[in-house]
């Protein structure tokens, strides 16, 4: 089997173009920076975040992304509750990810799910990097959380 046959279909200029426009307008909605805002302010540490970027960019299965952010929440100690904070605005954005995708894919599973893949790669550098951004800034200012 070939490499590309494995990958699922190669995705048309339209469709790129398409992924890349969504994600500047996702970024200029400022919902993925008030995402990495959040958990800065709830206090998820950068092994963390690390750790649910290292998912996203390795995963070939994008429910695997949800489940995770789901399994994180649920099994935390309910004192700090973190990921419980998080989840649910990451999980609607991950959905809005999803909606975006099967609109681009016309109906072939295979390519909605690398568009699903395409577009949660972008969103979690865009959710990672304000990540990092804030809790620098916040360590300047004198903060001691992450």
């Amino acid at each position: 089997m070939s490499p590309q046959a494995t990958a699922g279909p190669v995705l048309d200029n339209s469709t790129l173009r398409g992924i890349d426009e969504y994600l500047e307008d996702y970024y200029a909605s400022d919902r993925s920076q008030k995402a990495g805002e959040q958990m800065v302010e709830v206090g998820l540490s950068m092994a963390q975040i690390r750790g649910l970027q290292t998912l996203i960019t390795s995963t070939t299965r994008f429910s695997e992304i949800i489940n995770y952010i789901k399994n994180q929440a649920g099994k935390e100690d309910k004192k700090k509750n973190q990921w419980m904070k998080v989840a649910p605005n990451l999980l609607a954005q991950l959905q809005d990810l999803e909606t975006r995708a099967r609109e681009l894919g016309l109906g072939d599973p295979r390519k909605t799910l690398q568009i699903k893949l395409k577009l949660a790669r972008g969103w979690a550098t865009q959710v990672v990097t304000h990540y990092l951004y804030r809790n620098a800034q916040q360590k300047a200012a004198g903060g001691d959380k992450p």
